[in-house]
């Protein structure tokens, strides 16, 4: 069987990169990988997978053919039916190794640290204050913290750094991974804005995490006990901090939304 020279692959792909004014990083950010992972496939230590060829030629201002063939092809050059058959063995060995999840060190770290701060400030603030069951303070407190906690452990730990190929293909307002739900109505979900909408999310989920439990207690001081209003505040900035951001970035860097 015919097989890729990954050495060889990787030099192309670093070629064209630098060709392109681009850093390891910036084409990672664009076609939704890590920059580890550029850097492993210019030093042909591994292959990306294989539906990442498509925008990596795109990015990289060539064809899936040509990453293939490790170099560039005349306009009108044609494939024989032996280069063919040779060009499918190749794409059979990009293995789906970037799809698996596999959080980084720094997010690992992040997301502990959040939940370190978020705990050392409900043991703080549950010794201070004398909260009845039923409280709507406390419940305010529970919601806020689990969300963040269930959304934190998701986008820094479990997110997928890019979507299947068919979101780039179809109008997609939603996505749907394991315990995850996520629709946005009026927008479209790609790989041009999920890696941003990532980032918006472990944002909120740090912030919710880490300051939450102050700004219950602040708003817990400020509104009188089980006031309709203070309900209202806290649902208007807990979702609203959620979802105009996801907005935000799903229309900015989304591609085909205009």
């Amino acid at each position: 069987m015919f097989q890729i020279d990954k050495s060889e692959f990787g030099a192309f792909i670093a070629s064209l990169r630098r060709e392109r004014g681009m850093t390891q990083r910036e084409l990672a950010e664009k076609v939704g990988v890590s920059d580890k992972a550029v850097s492993k496939w210019e030093t042909g230590t591994s292959l990306p997978d294989i539906s990442l060829l498509p925008p990596l030629g795109e990015e990289l201002g060539v064809t899936v053919t040509e990453l293939l063939n490790c170099r560039r092809m005349d306009s009108g050059e044609t494939l024989r039916p032996q280069e063919t058959d040779e060009l499918l063995q190749k794409a059979l060995e990009f293995t789906p190794e970037e799809g698996r999840r596999r959080p980084t060190l720094k997010s690992v770290v992040m997301f502990l640290l959040c939940a370190a701060v978020s705990a050392l400030e409900l043991v703080l603030l549950l010794g201070a204050m004398k909260w009845r069951p039923g409280d709507d303070t406390a419940a305010m407190l529970w919601t806020s913290v689990a969300l963040g906690a269930v959304f934190g452990a998701y986008f820094f730990l479990m997110v997928k750094p890019r979507l299947p190929n068919y979101y780039d293909e179809n109008r997609l307002g939603y996505v749907t991974d394991g315990f995850l739900r996520l629709h946005l109505m009026g927008v479209r979900i790609n790989n041009a804005n999920w890696p941003h909408m990532v980032k918006a999310f472990r944002a909120w989920s740090a912030s919710i995490l880490t300051l939450a439990p102050v700004a219950v207690y602040a708003l817990d001081r400020l509104t009188p006990e089980r006031s309709p209003i203070r309900m209202i505040v806290f649902f208007a900035l807990l979702l609203g901090t959620l979802f105009l951001p996801a907005y935000y970035t799903a229309i900015k860097y989304g591609k085909a939304n205009k």
